[in-house]
């Protein structure tokens, strides 16, 4: 039941940025046909009318797919949950929490290679849609995931139980803990390679292959739950993750297939110090910006856990409908970090300018109609997750937070984008940086209860995103000229 009610929310919100595009594209009509023939800026105009409706149709064609991709993982994550509750119970349920910040939270501060490798690629793909240039820059980044992986695999192996003592784990967890992490840890090295070969066919504006793979990837992954943990193994925690371990050799084995026949697939090699030099520019900084992102989750968790375990129950059940709405915004973060890059370095500002601002509208619309299904998915669907009154309560008092949250986060991950693609990290490190230490002060001497907590990452996120599109308006970094390019190029035009 809760995956057919996750399946309605978001064929709700498909249509809905389906719709989205449509009004903007007729009122991008409506504008062009009032342009009078004598304008001297009608050429121009009629350009930039004809980009903008061309590069609509090409967002929703590479968004939509893109947007199945990313809540595929989320929406295992939640079968997992229901085969694991359904088979051992509570305490299955209770030692996934401590397991999956060991795997799912230290892989995640690896995405830093999926983000370069879309950067790298985009850019070596350019208009010219080079193939050996994606293959060249690419092999670092897959060399790079293949040897940190391995590394991890080895670590796993040998501190699983350290790391769960350091957290400071019941013991009657342990056990249950334990064997999910060895499953999920033993192929780190494919859930990197992974990132890698799904960021290459991004890169090359390819979203339906990969959509394809991880889609019969999640069919392997409901059957192995099955197995594992149903009949005939009855596996428990260490079922669930065998299955999830098996879905991600399968989808990995294949996007490394799809690269080959496309002819993309990078040569696996010793990295050279030129390599690491080329690849730290883009990891450094994301490593940097991931760990303070990382840092600010830890800090809301903290205080959700002084609040009781009532409050503690229903922080993390309408945590898990923010993470998952969150994703929503995702495509548009792909969208700048592919198409924005070989427009800047070809200088092609016109087409690069209406780009961006037609992701900055699709942004402002789906923040608000995504916002309000995670509002409402939240108001009515709590009862879905829990039996507790008490608990579902106290989500429903959180709904009006997590619909200012969802949204400004929708907007800000849009932004993001954008200036990833721009390679704005030193201020993206120093607004981030400056937000943190904002959400983490908040945190400590004001939030005291769940929509306090959000409350302050909405806030935390608002500025971020405010700050970014203020310096950009004022001519300021690489989205900041552009703009003040264009402008000077339409005041020319006037003269």
């Amino acid at each position: 039941m809760f995956s057919s009610f996750i399946f309605v929310s978001v064929l709700i919100s498909s249509c809905s940025s389906g719709v989205i595009g449509f009004v903007v594209a007729s009122n991008s009509r409506k504008i062009n046909s009032r342009q009078p023939k004598f304008n001297s800026q009608y050429n121009s105009n009629t350009k930039v009318q004809e980009v903008d409706e061309s590069s609509k149709r090409e967002m929703l064609k590479f968004a939509i797919p893109a947007l199945g991709i990313f809540l595929c993982n989320p929406l295992l994550s939640n079968i997992d949950n229901a085969f694991v509750g359904r088979t051992v119970g509570s305490i299955g349920l209770a030692a996934l929490s401590p397991a999956t910040i060991c795997t799912d939270q230290m892989l995640y501060l690896f995405s830093f290679l999926g983000r370069a490798t879309t950067g790298l690629a985009s850019r070596a793909y350019g208009n010219e849609r080079n193939i050996n240039n994606v293959r060249e820059v690419a092999s670092p980044c897959l060399s790079f995931a293949l040897l940190i992986g391995i590394f991890l695999s080895i670590f796993y192996a040998f501190n699983t139980h350290k790391m769960l003592a350091l957290l400071n784990v019941n013991p009657i967890l342990r056990s249950d803990a334990a064997s999910y992490i060895y499953w999920r840890g033993s192929i780190a090295w494919a859930a990197l390679v992974q990132a890698v070969a799904l960021s290459v066919l991004l890169a090359t504006r390819d979203s339906i292959t990969p959509l394809k793979i991880v889609g019969l990837a999640a069919v392997v992954n409901v059957i192995g739950d099955a197995l594992f943990c149903v009949w005939p193994f009855q596996l428990g925690c260490g079922g669930a993750a065998a299955a999830t371990a098996f879905a991600t050799l399968f989808s990995s084995g294949f996007l490394l297939q799809s690269l080959k026949r496309k002819q993309i697939l990078p040569k696996l090699r010793i990295p050279s110090w030129n390599d690491f030099v080329a690849l730290n520019e883009f990891t450094g900084p994301l490593l940097a910006i991931t760990i303070t992102r990382l840092i600010g989750f830890v800090s809301m968790q903290k205080t959700a856990m002084r609040l009781g375990l009532e409050n503690m129950a229903a922080y993390q059940l309408s945590l898990n409908i923010v993470m998952f709405f969150l994703l929503f915004a995702e495509p548009l973060s792909q969208l700048s970090q592919t198409k924005l890059p070989a427009l800047l370095d070809s200088n092609d500002t016109t087409v690069a300018r209406a780009t961006f601002k037609n992701i900055l509208i699709l942004g402002c619309f789906l923040s608000i109609g995504i916002g309000s299904v995670a509002a409402f998915t939240l108001r009515f669907g709590a009862p879905l997750f829990t039996n507790d009154l008490g608990v579902q309560a106290l989500s429903k008092n959180a709904v009006p937070a997590v619909f200012f949250t969802v949204s400004t986060a929708l907007f800000a991950v849009t932004v993001d984008g954008a200036l990833l693609a721009c390679k704005e990290f030193t201020y993206m490190l120093t607004i981030g940086i400056s937000s943190m230490l904002l959400q983490m002060k908040l945190l400590s001497c004001w939030a005291s209860s769940i929509s306090d907590i959000y409350v302050t990452f909405a806030l935390r996120l608002g500025t971020y995103s405010i700050f970014a599109l203020i310096r950009s308006a004022l001519g300021k970094g690489t989205l900041g000229r552009l703009i003040q390019q264009k402008q000077k190029n339409l005041n020319s035009s006037t003269i």
